[in-house]
């Protein structure tokens, strides 16, 4: 009896404790109710359409979501009018919703991979491995001056580029085979790229350095599927772009790469590595600016997690901002709204902590300052 008694309550102890610290775990409702309002501000979106009038997905992501900025694709571009058009409509819409300027992004590298292009009119740029095998900075410069030119005049404020992935393995698809990559040599992508860099700042436009913490050595692409670069992955290199811009302060942000590397971390690829991007991105090399993920829809990630949990685990890694590139899912779903809804409930839960989004939040805060800067230069 006595010894049933004394189970009893050593049970009754522990369900305490645990009960406890399961309350520890979730955020204060106030708390969470000061932070709800901004969650959406932790994502990059990409959207269908050509114009804001009568797209009520697109009117959703930037007053009901209150996405910190959107990404343009081939799909949103109809020639520099339109454009042009389009981005104007979408900033005034943000602002008056939020009080807040919009981040608007591009993938503008250049050559192949270059969203305002002779198609839609435009005229043709040289691609990163063009000015790398051409060796001439002040070209290089004078390139992005001028993309970053089309950019602006398109109402366009981010370019998520220049790539700093070195190209050390010819047998790349993803990088090396399609001309995104400065070169083999380090010192010389380092170069090319604040040349590039600087071309863009003097037009107004910010950056965003890819893919962390480096792409350039795979075999397969991380838009199909998983990508293992264990047995590939030279840190001693591809780490050296890095350690060199982040070290002058030319950097506005870093994109992370969905590669995994068992060497770094054994479980997850590189967006959703703790070890990865708070380790050694934001320890070892002392990044303390924004980090955007790289697109969450690829195989890579879609494949092997669900869009919600990926995001959250990216924003325990360290990320703070992250890219949807479509946000159309199948059945009328929407992407950046499940994302949404997994990221409350982790914050409301205690699984993604508050101060860590705070954190988050006040990083993208400072980049988008640097919007008012940049359009100074218009």
């Amino acid at each position: 009896m006595a010894a049933s008694l004394s189970r009893a309550l050593l049970l009754a102890l522990a369900l305490s404790v645990a009960v406890g610290a399961a309350g520890c775990r979730s955020v204060a409702p106030e708390r969470f109710g000061e932070l709800n309002p901004r969650l959406g501000e932790l994502l990059l979106v990409g959207f269908h359409g050509t114009a804001l009038q009568d797209n009520a997905d697109l009117d959703r992501l930037l007053c009901e979501t209150r996405v910190a900025g959107v990404i343009l694709f081939a799909r949103n571009i109809v020639d520099a009018a339109q454009t042009a058009r389009l981005t104007r409509e979408l900033t005034a819409r943000a602002r008056a919703c939020t009080g807040r300027p919009l981040l608007v992004a591009v993938d503008a590298e250049g050559g192949r991979v270059m969203r305002l292009g002779p198609a839609a009119g435009w005229t043709a740029t040289l691609s990163h491995q063009d000015l790398g095998q051409a060796g001439d900075l002040a070209q290089t410069e004078l390139e992005a001056r001028r993309i970053g030119g089309m950019l602006r005049d398109a109402g366009i404020n981010w370019n998520l580029a220049p790539v700093i992935d070195v190209g050390y393995n010819p047998a790349n698809p993803v990088i090396v085979g399609v001309g995104r990559s400065f070169g083999a040599n380090p010192r010389l992508v380092a170069a090319q790229a604040r040349a590039y860099i600087t071309g863009m700042h003097a037009a107004g436009i910010l950056t965003a350095v890819k893919h962390f913490p480096g792409h350039g050595s795979s075999v397969d692409d991380s838009h199909a599927g998983f990508v293992d670069v264990t047995d590939t992955a030279r840190p001693d290199v591809e780490l050296v772009p890095y350690r060199l811009l982040l070290a002058e302060g030319v950097v506005d942000a870093v994109m992370t790469a969905h590669v995994y590397n068992r060497h770094l971390d054994a479980w997850v690829p590189a967006t959703l590595s703790r070890p990865t991007i708070d380790g050694v991105l934001r320890s070892q090399l002392g990044w303390r600016g924004v980090v955007v993920s790289d697109d969450m829809r690829m195989g890579a990630i879609e494949q092997h997690y669900g869009a919600g949990d990926a995001a959250v685990r990216a924003l325990r890694a360290g990320v703070d901002l992250i890219l949807i590139a479509d946000d159309r899912l199948p059945g009328d779903r929407s992407a950046s709204a499940e994302t949404l809804k997994a990221i409350r409930r982790a914050v409301r839960r205690g699984r993604l902590p508050a101060g860590q989004v705070d954190e988050a939040l006040a990083r993208i805060d400072t980049l988008r300052s640097r919007l008012t800067v940049a359009a100074d230069v218009r």
